[in-house]
């Protein structure tokens, strides 16, 4: 028991600035479809059912503009925070070239929500509102994701021939510092295919007994 809930720390050490970001986005949302499900219920209780969906969205931005207009607001705030955290561990892994497959989980969790939410948002007569707060704020988080891409490109990932990319250490035995080296292709091998390298590595023994491992790239059109 004592060594599950040790894991269960250590995890979350690990990890902590993911499951922090999901529990604020989480506990945002949360907030928000609260009390506009509060303030929906409210003003649809006045539409005339029979009426045309049309009709019924112009009673509702005629007479509670002012809310809708502040929950639009909000949604496009939350909208574009969501997807920036998730470009910021996307892009974040990239950048450190880690070799995490428990990542992936949570950033999937992430988009499952983000799903729900978008579910939520357009469940309702305002979701034509809704669809073109999503437009506006994708839009703003491509403009975001492609500056960042552009300057992340031409200040840290413009790699050369026989250009060292990591060192990792150390191991207890080669035969982890081997295992290591296979997940890191693995996992990297796409990324550096599309860029027109290959993954190359050098397993050296130090003083202390211990392994590490150097990796570089090799261009393809060599």
């Amino acid at each position: 028991m004592v060594y599950q809930v040790n894991i269960i720390k250590e995890r979350f050490k690990k990890y902590k600035l993911y499951f922090l970001n999901l529990l604020f986005i989480a506990m945002a949302w949360s907030l928000y479809f609260l009390f506009f499900n509060s303030f929906y219920k409210e003003a649809a209780f006045y539409i005339d059912k029979k009426a045309g969906i049309v009709i019924q969205l112009l009673f509702l931005t005629t007479y509670y503009l002012d809310a809708i207009l502040v929950y639009i607001a909000l949604a496009f705030i939350l909208l574009t925070i969501h997807q920036l955290i998730i470009v910021y561990f996307f892009i974040n892994e990239q950048k450190k070239l880690t070799v995490n497959k428990k990542v992936q989980p949570i950033i999937w969790l992430f988009l499952f929500l983000f799903i729900i939410c978008l579910i939520g948002l357009m469940a309702n007569l305002i979701w034509p509102l809704f669809l073109l707060t999503l437009v506006f704020s994708s839009t703003v988080v491509y403009i975001i994701y492609v500056a960042t891409k552009y300057i992340y490109e031409d200040t840290q990932n413009l790699y050369e021939n026989n250009e060292n990319i990591k060192l990792e250490g150390p191991f207890k035995t080669k035969e982890e510092a081997q295992a290591y080296v296979s997940e890191f292709d693995c996992y990297w091998k796409d990324y550096f295919d599309k860029k027109g390298f290959s993954i190359h590595s050098n397993i050296e023994l130090d003083d202390s007994n211990n392994y590490f491992v150097y990796l570089y790239t090799i261009s393809k059109n060599n």
